[in-house]
């Protein structure tokens, strides 16, 4: 296996934060606006493709919150806070709550999620999926270097990201990989929260820009193999995702 290239991680950094629409109009921000359409292989398996097929969702840049609207069930409506999920009705009361909802699961898999299972995984991982210009910058989170690459054909700058147990993640250690003009090609990680063996290569297939940021619009996620490689199949996860608009701080 051919040694990795050495990539210094702020070059890195300064790369993706460019493309991403900048430092200044990340830190402006609030909150992203998204419309969501969620498919493949993970949601059905576990009983609720339905939900997230077709949703709407606020997404706070500064901290790991997320609201969410199904389009298709409107009964799955509710907040993912910091790993805390409520569901609310549709005048926004209370109807249940589950805190520490983020569970790493064991054996047996799969199983059937109930609704605040969908919630909290969504939550965190579209969190981390849209707002990582700013995740990268925050003081309690860990960036190294992984060198540069050949990944899925292409030479690719890597970053490893280690999360620290506040903060809600597929796994506490991910890998980001970007191109040399900063635009995120894929993430790697356990998806704890399916099952601790649950290796995926999430790829970026596209992107977005929109209200002065850039961030990836399409994203498949297939198991992720020995040797850093995306398998062709089955597809896991499908994310297709519209920026409609953002909020300020």
């Amino acid at each position: 296996m051919t040694l990795p290239q050495a990539v210094d991680v702020a070059t890195v950094l300064a790369r993706a934060g460019s493309h991403a629409g900048g430092v200044e109009r990340w830190d402006a921000l609030e909150a992203l606006e998204l419309h969501a359409r969620v498919g493949g292989l993970a949601f059905r398996t576990v009983g609720q493709a339905g939900p997230v097929s077709d949703f709407d969702a606020v997404v706070a840049v500064h901290e790991p919150r997320v609201t969410f609207r199904s389009r298709t069930v409107p009964a799955w409506r509710g907040v993912f806070d910091g790993g805390t999920v409520q569901l609310h009705d549709a005048h926004g009361a209370v109807t249940a709550e589950r805190r520490d909802a983020v569970v790493v699961r064991r054996a047996p898999w799969p199983r059937r999620w109930d609704a605040i299972d969908a919630m909290a995984f969504s939550g965190y991982a579209l969190w981390g999926y849209t707002t990582f210009p700013a995740l990268l910058r925050r003081d309690d989170v860990d960036v190294t270097s992984l060198g540069a690459r050949q990944i899925d054909g292409e030479l690719l700058d890597g970053l490893r990201l280690r999360c620290p147990p506040s903060l809600p993640a597929h796994s506490p250690e991910q890998s980001l990989w970007f191109a040399d003009d900063g635009t995120m090609r894929r993430l790697d990680y356990r998806a704890r929260m399916i099952a601790p063996w649950a290796r995926a290569a999430n790829l970026c297939t596209a992107e977005t820009t929109a209200c002065g940021v850039t961030i990836p619009s399409a994203r498949r996620v297939t198991p992720l193999l020995p040797g850093l490689r995306a398998a062709p199949g089955p597809l896991l996860v499908s994310i297709d995702l519209e920026l409609t608009g953002v909020r300020e701080r």
